[in-house]
């Protein structure tokens, strides 16, 4: 894990995928957070089966990152693959 976590930013949840952009000037317009969003539910559901209804986006930021936290319930896991 890089350095730069700190326990306190890790959600006790699961099922989420962390964006993290060291930037503090980056925008995050609704569009791209959109299209984030659909990106990754995309690849995601190519592996995995996902409760798309489901889905919760929220976006953070403090004064060196911003985050863009996608969460995305996992109803199944293939195994065996």
């Amino acid at each position: 894990m890089n350095s730069f976590f700190k326990s306190d930013d890790l959600s006790n949840e699961s099922n989420q995928l962390i964006l993290v952009i060291d930037d503090k000037d980056a925008e995050f317009t609704p569009e791209l957070v959109k299209s984030l969003t659909e990106d990754m539910i995309k690849v995601i559901t190519k592996h995995i089966v996902t409760d798309r209804s489901n889905v919760k986006v929220s976006v953070t930021s403090d004064h060196t990152t911003k985050k863009i936290i996608f969460h995305i319930p996992v109803v199944n896991v293939p195994r065996g693959r």
